[in-house]
């Protein structure tokens, strides 16, 4: 169970670190653009949302990456998970094309790609917040146990 719990972190943290990083180099007014098109936020909530949401995306997964107060963690890169399927769902139901899902930044997947990656994420977010009822290997709270 421990390699289990140590390769959802590794995949869920790596992927969180690399979305938050990927939109986060790139221009905000970008990313905000990506997240105009989904039509569910208001005007006002774009560019705050797009200069916040890379960083929450990066601490998540530096801390589910490193095992540190990891149950939290791996709650919310779960809710992360979930609110980004049902973000990019929601599109597919309201017939909204999408050309990219904003994911990666530039480098970004199809949005039915986008689905099946965050499906996977939400899957090994909840298998790692499971199994981190004990301490996990590996990782900070062990260490600071």
């Amino acid at each position: 169970m421990k390699y289990i719990q140590l390769f959802g972190r590794v995949i869920v943290g790596g992927v969180l670190i690399y979305a938050g990083f990927m939109k986060a180099a790139g221009p905000t007014a970008e990313f905000s653009a990506i997240l105009e098109a989904y039509e569910l936020f208001p005007p006002f909530l774009l560019t705050p949302l797009s200069s916040l949401l890379p960083y929450v995306e990066m601490w998540v997964g530096l801390f589910i990456l490193s095992g540190f107060c990891t149950r939290q963690a791996a709650l919310a890169a779960a809710l992360l998970a979930t609110s980004f399927a049902v973000s990019v769902g929601s599109t597919f139901l309201r017939h909204i094309d999408l050309t990219t899902c904003g994911c990666f930044g530039a480098h970004s997947l199809t949005p039915h790609q986008t689905m099946v990656l965050d499906i996977v994420l939400l899957g090994l977010s909840l298998v790692v917040y499971r199994l981190s009822k004990y301490l996990p290997p590996w990782s900070l709270d062990q260490a600071l146990q």
